[in-house]
């Protein structure tokens, strides 16, 4: 009778956090975390797949453990596809480093941003006391528009209005103005002066 895969019933779970997740690879300890087993089992699970050495450590890419999960989502019998992998043994991955991103991060959304940054539309504003100040300020900022970039750009681009030839607010107020100034002067019985018009 095939051992019983601890994993199994969080199938569904761990293929959707590898699914969201923005690192490049896992490492024993991820895996450890991911699949909730011990050491050794997360070691005997690296081992089945294609890994890469960073130093001491041996990482298999996300691309690589989502395809895994996948499989052994799609099999009729996930302890003999468990098997049938681990016989054909994980190897070697001859692929080149392109990117690392070892750890995940939490999405931030706009009203999460840190307080140092600052918006009215059209322009941002950044308080910092360092460079790291700054750095991790942008840094958040880029990961808010990753998340929320929907919602940034709703609240803070500058909306183009069409001009359609009606006067805009500005002028009308100037215009009010001046027929207040035209009545006040005829009120006290004054010739008005012309108004200056720009030119």
């Amino acid at each position: 009778m095939p051992r019983p895969i601890s994993w199994l019933a969080r199938l569904h779970e761990i293929r959707r956090a590898v699914a969201l997740s923005v690192r490049s690879h896992y490492e024993r300890k991820d895996i450890e975390s991911l699949f909730h087993v011990q050491p050794r089992t997360a070691q005997l699970l690296l081992e089945m797949l294609p890994t890469t050495a960073i130093g001491r450590s041996r990482l298999v890419e996300r691309q690589v453990l989502a395809d895994f999960l996948d499989r052994i989502h799609k099999a009729d019998d996930p302890s003999a596809e468990l098997d049938l992998i681990r016989a054909q043994g994980g190897g070697v991955s001859r692929k080149k480093f392109r990117t690392l991103v070892r750890r995940d991060v939490e999405p931030i959304q706009v009203d999460s941003l840190p307080a140092n940054i600052e918006f009215i539309p059209g322009q941002m504003s950044v308080s910092f006391r360092t460079i790291e100040d700054l750095a991790q300020s942008m840094y958040s900022l880029a990961r808010a528009i990753e998340t929320d970039g929907d919602e940034l750009a709703r609240r803070y681009e500058v909306q183009e209005i069409a001009d359609d030839g009606r006067p805009n607010r500005s002028e009308i107020e100037a215009m009010l103005q001046e027929l207040s100034n035209l009545e006040a002067t005829r009120s006290r019985g004054a010739t008005p002066l012309p108004h200056p018009t720009a030119s």
